[in-house]
C-alpha cells in the first residue's frame, strides 16, 4: 500500500472514532412509554409518576376479619400450583370440545354443607364474575365450558381462599386464550400487554368490611428504587377514589350496606389510562342479605378452620332405604285399635247362632239366658199349663248358672224375636 493509501485509510478510521465519541457524549436517557416514566419529547425531561393515595372520603382501610386472619395463617405454608392440561393455549374450539382440564397441586378444595365454600379454584372468562370449583379427582379439575360466543376469549384461573381472594404466589394463577370457532382481532390483550382481572367484589362478600382484590397480568416489578413507578390502579367505590401501586387485597369500610359500584382502572406511571382490553372494569357490590359468611366472624374454632380447609369432611347424611321406608310409613295415619263394639257388631257370626236357636227344642237351654232378668226364673206354672217337654225338665238352681249360656244373651234384633218370653221357640 502506498503512503497515500495508508493516509486515507487512517483518516477514515479517525473520522469514524470521532463520530462514535460525539454520539456517546451527547446521548440522553431514552424515554419509556407505556409502563415507564414518560418524558416530554420537546423538553427532553422526564415527568415523575403519580404517587399512590390512601382511601379517602367515606372509605377507610381496615384489617381483615378475625376469621380471615386465622384461615390465612393456616394456609400460609401452602404453595398452590395450577397447570392447564387441555385444550392447549390458543386452541380454536370446535362445537364438540366442551371440557376444560386443570391440574391443581398443594391446595385444598373444600365445601362444607353447613359452613359453605372453603378453599377452591376460581375461573374467570373475559371480564365476567368468577366461577368456583371445590371438587377434583386425582388433583384434576374437569370443567364444562359455559356457552361461549364465537370469537376470542381470555381465561384466568387462580387458587382462591374461602373468602374469594386470589393467591398471588408464583404459579398460583395462570391465563390463556381460546377462540370459539374463529379468532377475532382486537378483542383481546396482546400476549405481552398489561391487563386487569377484577377478582372482587364478588358473590362471596356480604356487608362490611368489603374485600377488593385484583390480578394484573404482565405487570413489571416496581418500587425497587425511588421513582420507578410504572403502573397504578385507580379504585373508585361509590364515587370515592384512591390509587394503589401494589397487588395486595384491601378490606374497605364505608362502602355502605346497600347496592353500590366498584370501578377499577389500570393506569400508567403518569396516571393516564392504558388502552388494552379489560383495563377499565365496573362491578356491582353484592347486596347484603341473610346471614354473614362464617369467615366474617371475629373468631373461628379449630374444627371450623379444618372444615373450611378440607381437613375434616362433613357430608350430608342421606337416608338409607330402610329409613326412607320408615319415613313414608310414619306419614301414613295409624289404624285405630279394634274395640269390643266393632267385634260384637260383626253380622257374619249371627247367622250360625240363629240356626242353632231354631233347632233347639229344650227350653232349659235358654232358661238361663239372663239370670239377672225377671224372665230368667219364671214362677212355676200349673202342670196343665206347661208343655209336656217342659214338665220333664228339672228346674235349674240359681247356683248352676254356667257361662255356656252367656252367648245367647248377646243376641238382638231378629235373633231374639225367634224366642218367646218363656224361652221357647216360636
Amino acid at each position: 500500500m502506498t503512503a497515500s493509501g495508508r493516509f486515507q485509510f487512517r483518516l477514515r478510521w479517525i473520522t469514524a472514532l470521532i463520530c462514535i465519541l460525539v454520539l456517546v457524549t451527547n446521548a440522553k436517557p431514552a424515554s419509556a412509554w407505556g409502563w415507564g416514566r414518560i418524558g416530554a419529547m420537546d423538553a427532553g425531561s422526564a415527568r415523575d409518576p403519580v404517587n399512590p393515595t390512601a382511601p379517602a372520603g367515606r372509605l377507610q382501610e381496615v384489617a381483615p376479619p378475625g376469621g380471615v386472619q386465622q384461615l390465612q395463617a393456616a394456609l400460609s405454608d401452602r404453595h398452590p400450583q395450577l397447570k392447564l392440561i387441555s385444550p392447549a393455549d390458543g386452541t380454536v374450539l370446535q362445537p364438540g370440545q366442551q371440557t376444560l382440564e386443570l391440574q391443581v397441586s398443594d391446595w385444598p378444595l373444600a365445601e362444607d354443607p353447613e359452613l359453605g365454600l372453603g378453599a377452591h379454584v376460581a375461573l374467570q372468562i373475559d371480564d365476567q364474575p368468577p366461577l368456583r370449583f371445590s371438587e377434583a379427582g386425582n388433583g384434576r379439575l374437569h370443567i364444562q365450558f359455559p356457552a361461549l360466543t364465537p370469537g376470542s376469549h381470555r381465561f384466568t384461573a387462580y387458587a382462591a381462599t374461602p373468602w374469594g381472594e386470589a393467591v398471588k404466589a408464583p404459579g398460583a394463577s395462570l391465563q390463556w386464550r381460546f377462540d370459539q370457532l374463529q379468532g377475532l382481532a382486537d378483542t383481546q390483550p396482546a400476549p405481552d400487554s398489561p391487563w386487569l382481572a377484577m377478582v372482587s367484589p364478588a358473590d362471596l362478600g356480604s356487608g362490611e368490611p368489603l374485600l377488593l382484590d385484583w390480578l394484573i397480568w404482565n405487570a413489571p416489578l416496581q418500587n425497587l428504587r425511588e421513582g420507578d413507578g410504572r403502573w397504578r390502579l385507580r379504585i373508585s367505590v361509590n364515587g370515592d377514589s384512591f390509587l394503589v401501586d401494589r397487588q395486595d387485597a384491601l378490606w374497605i369500610k364505608g362502602s355502605g350496606s346497600g347496592h353500590g359500584l366498584v370501578q377499577m382502572e389500570l393506569l400508567n406511571g403518569l396516571g393516564e389510562p392504558m388502552s388494552p382490553v379489560f383495563n377499565n372494569q365496573l362491578r356491582a357490590i353484592p347486596h347484603s342479605s341473610g346471614s354473614r359468611p362464617i369467615w366474617m366472624q371475629s373468631r373461628l374454632s379449630d374444627e371450623q378452620v379444618s372444615r373450611l380447609l378440607g381437613d375434616i369432611v362433613m357430608k350430608e347424611e342421606s337416608p338409607t332405604p330402610e329409613q326412607a321406608a320408615q319415613a313414608v310409613l310414619s306419614d301414613e295415619p295409624e289404624p285405630e285399635p279394634a274395640t269390643e263394639p266393632q267385634v260384637a257388631q260383626e253380622p257374619v257370626e249371627l247367622e250360625p247362632m240363629v240356626e242353632r236357636i231354631k233347632e233347639a227344642t229344650v227350653p232349659e237351654a235358654t232358661s238361663a239366658e239372663n239370670p239377672s232378668s225377671e224372665e230368667a226364673y219364671p214362677e212355676k206354672a200349673a202342670p196343665e199349663d206347661v208343655p209336656p217337654i217342659a214338665q220333664s225338665a228339672p228346674e235349674p238352681p240359681p247356683q248352676q248358672e254356667t257361662p255356656q249360656a252367656a252367648p245367647s244373651s248377646s243376641l238382638g234384633g231378629s235373633a231374639r224375636e225367634l224366642l218367646n218370653a218363656d224361652g221357647t221357640q216360636r
